[in-house]
C-alpha cells in the first residue's frame, strides 16, 4: 500500500513538474528561447532576467545600451532617423560586465548586428577593476548554453508566482508599448531646479586626490572593450557620455576628484578612439544644457529631450570628439566645472 501511495505521489509530483515547466517554456516571459519577430509584440518588463534572452533572439541591427541614461531613449526614434531595427536594452544602474555579457551574446547570435550605442558613464570607467569582471545581477543561468541549468528558469517559483503574472498583466494591457517599456520619464517624474538640488546627497569633503586614481579602472575598462572592438571590425561601436548637470561635478570638486575623473576619461577614450569602428560623443560640457537644472530630477538625470539632442547629434556628428580634440574637450569641461559658482547654485 505505502508502495503504490509513494508511485502514486511520484506520479502526480512530476505530472506538476512537467505542466509547470512546460508552461514556462511555452510562454517563455524572458524570451530566453525565442522572440517575437515583430519587436513591438515582445512584452519587455524584467531588464536584468529579459534583456539576454531579447538580444540573444530577436532581430534588429542597431543596439542601445547603457544605465538609467539610456532609458528614456526610443529605440523606434534610431528606426526612424538611421533607417535601422534597433532594440534598446539598458541595466539601470549596471556595471561593465553587465554590459559586456550582453554584448557579447548579442554578438554572437546576431550576424545582423551593425551599430551598438553604448552609453558610457564616468562611473562605469571609474568602478573597482574588480568589479567589471563578474555580473552578479543576470542570473547564470540564463545567460550560458547549457540546457541542464535551464531547470532553473522553468521551474523558477519567481518566474511562475510572479514574472509570468507580470508578463500577462503587460500582455493585456490597451496601452502596452515595447518602445516605452523601462521608460521611466513617464512616472510623474519631478524635473525642476529644486528637485535637482534636494536630490544631492552631497559626498564627504575630500582632500585633493591624484589624478591617477582612476587610472588602473579605466584601463581596466577600455582593455576589455577593447578586446571586444577589435575581435568585431564590421561592427560600429558608438559610445557618448550623458550629460550629467552642472551638480555633478561640484561633487567631484568637493571631493577633491575633479583632475582624476577628468584623466580617467581622458584615459580610457584614448584606448577607444585608436580604432576605426568607434565613436565617442561628449555632452558633458555643454552649459546650455548641464546648467539648466529645470529639465534634471537629480543631479544626473535628464529629461528625454536630451536624448532626442542627443541622437541628432549621432546623425548629425555634433559633439563628436576625435583623437586630435578629445584632451582640448575634457580640459574644457574641467575648466567648467572649475569656474562654475556653485555657491550662488547651491545657496539660493
Amino acid at each position: 500500500m505505502h508502495k503504490r501511495f509513494f508511485i502514486k505521489f511520484l506520479s502526480l509530483f512530476l505530472t506538476v513538474i512537467l505542466i509547470l515547466g512546460g508552461f514556462v517554456f511555452a510562454i517563455d516571459p524572458f524570451n530566453h528561447y525565442r522572440a517575437e519577430e515583430d519587436l513591438t509584440k515582445i512584452i519587455h518588463h524584467q531588464t536584468y532576467y529579459q534583456n539576454i534572452g531579447i538580444a540573444k533572439n530577436a532581430k534588429y541591427d542597431t543596439l542601445i545600451i547603457g544605465s538609467s541614461m539610456t532609458q528614456n531613449f526610443r529605440a523606434n526614434w534610431f528606426d526612424e532617423k538611421m533607417g535601422c531595427q534597433a532594440v534598446r536594452l539598458p541595466f539601470e544602474g549596471g556595471i561593465l560586465s553587465d554590459y559586456t555579457t550582453l554584448i557579447d551574446i548579442a554578438i554572437a547570435n546576431n550576424p545582423d548586428l551593425k551599430y551598438i550605442y553604448f552609453g558610457l558613464d564616468n562611473y562605469i570607467i571609474t568602478t573597482d577593476s574588480e568589479l567589471n569582471d563578474e555580473t552578479n545581477r543576470i542570473p547564470e543561468y540564463l545567460a550560458d548554453d547549457n540546457p541542464l541549468t535551464d531547470v532553473k528558469y522553468l521551474l523558477n517559483k519567481d518566474v511562475i508566482f510572479t514574472y509570468m503574472r507580470t508578463y500577462f498583466g503587460n500582455k493585456f494591457r490597451s496601452d502596452y508599448d515595447f518602445y516605452e517599456m523601462q521608460v521611466w520619464e513617464n512616472s510623474g517624474i519631478n524635473f525642476s531646479k529644486e528637485a535637482a538640488i534636494n536630490n544631492y546627497i552631497m559626498p564627504d569633503k575630500g582632500s585633493e586626490q591624484s589624478i591617477y586614481l582612476y587610472e588602473e579602472s579605466a584601463s581596466n575598462v577600455s582593455q576589455i572593450l577593447c578586446e571586444r572592438i577589435e575581435n568585431n571590425p564590421d561592427i560600429n561601436f558608438v559610445f557618448f557620455a550623458p550629460p550629467y548637470s552642472i551638480i555633478h561635478w561640484h561633487a567631484a570638486i568637493y571631493a577633491g576628484k575633479l583632475n582624476a575623473q577628468i584623466h580617467a576619461l581622458k584615459t580610457a577614450y584614448a584606448d577607444l578612439l585608436k580604432y576605426k569602428n568607434v565613436k565617442i560623443f561628449y555632452f558633458q560640457n555643454i552649459p546650455e544644457l548641464i546648467t539648466n537644472l529645470d529639465n534634471y530630477k537629480d543631479p544626473t538625470h535628464y529629461r528625454s529631450t536630451y536624448n532626442e539632442y542627443m541622437l541628432e547629434c549621432f546623425v548629425n556628428g555634433e559633439n563628436e570628439i576625435t583623437e586630435e580634440n578629445y584632451v582640448a574637450v575634457l580640459d574644457d569641461m574641467k575648466r567648467l566645472a572649475a569656474s562654475y559658482d556653485y555657491n550662488a547654485l547651491l545657496n539660493n
